[in-house]
């Protein structure tokens, strides 16, 4: 199925989705989708397909020479129709997505090699965490470059009006020296002696591979500059192009909480209550906190609000005995799009969440739909600590876990000599059969499994496909060499959450947007086949699972 309308969910982005990618460029089918759509043109989509196989071939060429390249993956390509309506270098989807503007695909203006080098540059970034060092780390893209390609770059980086451009333009300016540059693996330094001073020295650059002659000290250090005032310069502007209050708008959001009294509850900076229905009407608290709010960032949070509320109420309609719902045990995580306190049956909306930038601007594309896929899971996790979504026999899930823990054990016997080495130590700290032991570790985690299971009856398409979209992404940051075999446990979990969205190809979606393929398949530490035994063996224990039909209404 296309989900045509979940990629133009947002009137301010068309969405060039992971299932629609291929190492090829974009897909037949959406292509036609989009083309008549009228959200982008067809010359600005057959420019976004020859700039990916440009990035495809030559992140994949350095990838293969060099562990300092990443590999090419598939990420969603989100194309922003006007630059002030995200904020830059906002990562949406969870840093599953690269962000373009409409601009950088106007054939008149643009060219392929720019728009391939700004994906490799967002590669760089989303992996980083970090804009001004990008540039710097991206050197190695212009060791092979011609002149021809570094012109055509060049000239397309003079034209273009993207928020960021003068950093494009400092890249432009940069390519001599960058181009000069030395790396440990694809351009090791020749050994030259220079009389009266001795041997030449190369200064590294740590976790990029390249080495800096001495002759070129001072430059990677001023593209740094250069890039961080660039990017300090377009996110003020944006703060600043949503700057007007709006006093109308944050009495209309005053006015609705005192009469609607909406099941929720308004926290500021270090959890501190604002507002709760329990007091509608003191909203002093409130008004005070966003008395500086944006007038964009005040009718964002009201929708917001609204939205929690909805979700709220629905979950609560849905309970055939809504006393039974326990209070939340143990520390459930305050913090998110939205959570539930752990003081009460209440969800909290923070105007302070890190990163979200509530009350300055308009949301991020997509983030209102994962509020909303947030507070339905929130509340379905409560029915999972309440037993609502049991296993269906715990003999059946006895007999999943075991055979899924063969299967690990299998799998780990089968590596390569060189990956169990690596993970010696890790392996042993989960005993003599470390399968089982993941097996185990992994069975918490269906806790969120199950609140998906019961979450996927009240949350939009949208909201759905968000959610899935949020949380299958690459785990490499997260776990270190020696824990190789916990990771890939972690992934078979995480994988399972492809049957809660309508991609059809899910194997293909989840292999090539990690890094999977690269960290397991490739290197030999796992055969596809086993690959597709070990993610039967983890949906047969997702099977085990069902609602509890009785306890909610029909």
């Amino acid at each position: 199925m296309l989900l045509g309308d979940y990629y133009v969910h947002d009137p301010r982005v068309v969405l060039i989705p992971i299932e629609h990618l291929s190492p090829a460029g974009v897909s037949a089918e959406l292509i036609d989708f989009l083309s008549r759509s009228d959200r982008i043109s067809a010359a600005s989509l057959d420019l976004f397909q020859a700039a990916f196989v440009l990035y495809w071939q030559r992140c994949a060429a350095l990838a293969q020479r060099t562990r300092t390249w990443p590999a090419p993956r598939l990420r969603h390509a989100a194309i922003v129709a006007t630059p002030d309506d995200v904020r830059p270098y906002a990562q949406m989807l969870n840093t599953s997505a690269w962000t373009l503007y409409a601009a950088d695909l106007d054939p008149a203006a643009s060219h392929a090699e720019l728009v391939a080098y700004l994906l490799a540059l967002g590669d760089r970034m989303a992996v980083t965490g970090e804009v001004t060092m990008a540039s710097v780390h991206c050197a190695p893209w212009w060791f092979e470059r011609g002149d021809d390609e570094c012109a055509a770059f060049t000239a397309a980086a003079r034209r273009s009006i993207r928020p960021d451009a003068d950093g494009l333009r400092a890249v432009a300016d940069a390519v001599p020296w960058l181009r000069r540059l030395r790396h440990e693996a694809l351009r090791p330094p020749p050994r030259i002696v220079i009389p009266g001073r001795g041997e030449e020295r190369h200064r590294p650059i740590p976790a990029s591979g390249l080495l800096v002659p001495q002759a070129l000290e001072r430059e990677p250090p001023a593209l740094v500059e250069r890039w961080t005032r660039v990017a300090t310069r377009a996110v003020a502007r944006h703060h600043e192009c949503w700057r007007a209050p709006d006093r109308a708008a944050l009495d209309a959001l005053l006015r609705w909480l005192e009469s609607e009294a909406p099941p929720l509850v308004v926290t500021g900076r270090r959890e501190a209550v604002l507002w709760q229905p329990e007091y509608p009407d003191r909203v002093g608290a409130l008004r005070q906190e966003m008395r500086s709010a944006s007038g964009a960032g005040v009718r964002e949070v009201h929708a917001d609000l609204r939205l929690v509320a909805e979700r709220t109420r629905a979950f609560l309609a849905a309970l055939a005995a809504p006393e039974d719902l326990p209070q939340p045990s143990g520390e459930p995580e305050q913090r998110g799009y939205a959570y539930l306190r752990r003081d009460g049956r209440r969800v909290a909306y923070n105007l302070h969440e890190p990163g979200i930038e509530r009350l300055r601007g308009p949301a991020l594309p997509y983030a209102r739909a994962m509020l909303g896929a947030r507070v339905a899971h929130e509340w379905c996790h409560l029915a999972v600590d309440a037993g609502w979504v049991p296993a269906a026999s715990e003999e059946r899930l006895a007999a999943a876990l075991a055979h899924l823990g063969d299967r690990l054990d299998e799998a780990i016997v089968a590596a390569p000599a060189s990956a169990r080495a690596a993970a010696a130590a890790d392996l042993q700290s989960l005993g003599d059969r470390p399968g089982h032991a993941l097996a185990a570790v992994i069975l918490p985690r269906f806790d969120d499994f199950r609140a998906n299971l019961l979450a996927a009856r009240f949350v939009t398409r949208a909201e759905q496909e968000t959610y899935v979209r949020q949380n299958v992404r690459t785990l490499r940051g997260e776990y270190e060499a020696g824990q190789l075999f916990r990771m890939l446990a972690r992934y078979l979990y995480e994988y399972q959450y492809l049957r809660f969205s309508l991609v059809r190809d899910r194997r293909t979606f989840f292999l090539r947007s990690t890094w999977f393929d690269d960290d397991f398949l490739r290197t030999g530490i796992l055969a596809e086949q086993r690959f597709d035994a070990l993610v039967a063996a983890v949906g047969a224990v997702a099977d085990c699972f069902a609602v509890d039909e009785s306890r909610f209404r029909a």
